[in-house]
């Protein structure tokens, strides 16, 4: 076992339990003049103090005060689910959006409609129309751009056969994100299930990102498409006069009809991706090296001629790490991740799912008429039925009636209520690993010992200093 440190009346203080305390608070030791040694002693004698008055307090009976329970309780209802999501949710996804946004890939794919609520008999005909289209592009009978156009249930296949062009880490569901960054640049993935149906995804192309570039650009406005050609003709003609010598921040100043970059020279200063109409954007960001010139950009403002003037450094991890955990809290990925969380405690602890059962209480008033009925009317005979444990909680079929009630339908809703019941389940076990977060995570019952430790104190000062003070 660890050495003892240090004894006071009923507890010790082992050598790992001081060495977590220590490296913990290490950060706010400023002082560099004496040896790591003796600030490992001095914080021992501060330890050893601070642990007895904190035994002296609860010997007079502060941790028995109901107020003090009630604002420690609330803090930790306060500390434990953001921890928790954090630590085991939201910080993985940040990391994993980060590494893959150093790349954009450009995809394609053919979808297969598949209902979530679909039965094994229908997932399984999908999946096997999916591995024959497949076999069929593998061996030149088709092309994939064909094949897109003529079997593809996205509607936007007939004018684009399946090109989705380019993409990249937290911008599309994340089954289809996977499948795509594990596909090599011109090979085919094999069936890959989202909420919207089975696909095939072709990866066409994959470079570096970039997060910001710097450009300027001039326009010609436009009022009708029957203006378009004249204004193609004068950026054109500017284009040719940039190429042979002339200065582009005074042609935009006398040209441009954007008046607001054109006195600016054209300069359009730093943006990133989604913060320009999306013609301009892809020409934009094509651009290779500082200077480089576009074709004419028609868009809905008219005709423009682009100019890259920089490219940014891709920021560190640090400092995107605030903007991709927004953006990660409001991807499903992260909500799905949470059930996951749900799962492995479910593993752990063991439960039980009817899923037969479940599908069965939703369909019993047919799958066009499930939801409302369900919603209005309840779940009628199964109503009181088991369906699910966790541990040694029993969840029955009236338990879910308020989550249903709160779920967003789209357009399979008997399906999505089946889904949002297995939701159900593996939230009430997040809950509970929630309930059990300091056996199950000692960094967590580390901070919020600290914390009721330091209420206790702040009580003691409050009473025997401060206000007879």
């Amino acid at each position: 076992g660890t050495p003892i440190v240090a004894t006071w009346p009923a507890d010790t203080l082992t050598l790992a339990v001081f060495d977590e305390a220590y490296t913990a608070a290490d950060g706010a030791i400023v002082d560099t003049t004496t040896s790591p040694l003796d600030r490992r002693l001095d914080f021992l004698d501060r330890y050893v103090d601070f642990k007895l008055k904190v035994l002296s307090a609860r010997d007079a009976g502060y941790d028995q005060d109901s107020s003090y329970q009630a604002e420690v309780e609330a803090y930790r209802d306060q500390l434990a689910g953001p921890y928790f999501l954090d630590r085991r949710v939201i910080d993985g996804i940040v990391r994993d959006m980060y590494e893959k946004q150093a790349e954009e890939l450009r995809v394609s794919h053919i979808l297969f409609f598949l209902s979530p609520a679909a039965s094994p008999a229908d997932s399984a005909a999908t999946y096997d129309r999916a591995l024959s289209l497949r076999d069929s592009i593998a061996s030149g009978i088709l092309s994939f751009e064909e094949a897109a156009a003529r079997f593809s249930d996205d509607p936007s296949a007939q004018r684009n056969n399946g090109d989705l062009n380019y993409l990249t880490g937290g911008r599309t569901v994340l089954d289809f994100e996977n499948a795509a960054y594990e596909t090599p640049v011109g090979e085919l993935s094999g069936p890959v299930r989202t909420q919207f149906g089975v696909h095939l995804v072709k990866v066409t192309d994959r470079r570096p990102r970039r997060a910001e570039i710097q450009a300027r650009h001039i326009l010609i406005r436009t009022q009708s498409d029957a203006e378009v050609d004249s204004a193609t003709a004068v950026i054109d003609s500017l284009r040719a006069r940039v190429l042979a010598g002339d200065d582009f921040a005074e042609l935009a100043r006398e040209f441009s009809d954007d008046t607001g970059s054109g006195a600016r020279g054209g300069d359009l200063g730093t943006f990133g991706r989604g913060r320009m109409v999306p013609p301009f954007e892809q020409a934009a960001f094509e651009l290779d090296e500082v200077d480089d010139l576009s074709g004419p950009v028609v868009s809905r403002f008219g005709v423009h001629l682009i100019q890259l003037t920089g490219v940014s450094e891709r920021p560190s991890y640090e400092d995107s790490y605030t903007e991709l955990r927004q953006l990660a809290e409001r991807l499903p990925r992260t909500a799905l991740r949470r059930q996951e969380l749900g799962r492995e405690f479910i593993d752990e602890v063991g439960g039980t799912y009817d899923a037969p059962l479940v599908r069965e209480a939703v369909m019993q008033y047919g799958e066009d008429a499930a939801r409302d009925s369900v919603l209005a009317l309840g779940f009628g005979d199964y109503a009181e039925r088991t369906f699910a444990t966790v541990g040694d909680s029993t969840y029955a079929f009236d338990d879910v009636i308020p989550t249903l009630r709160r779920t967003r339908y789209g357009p399979h809703p008997a399906g999505e209520m089946i889904e949002a019941t297995r939701g159900f389940v593996e939230e009430q076990a997040v809950q509970q690993a929630l309930a059990r977060l300091e056996e199950r995570d000692p960094e967590f019952a580390r901070v919020f010992q600290s914390y009721a430790e330091g209420v206790l104190l702040f009580r003691v000062a409050e009473d025997s200093v401060w206000t007879p003070a």
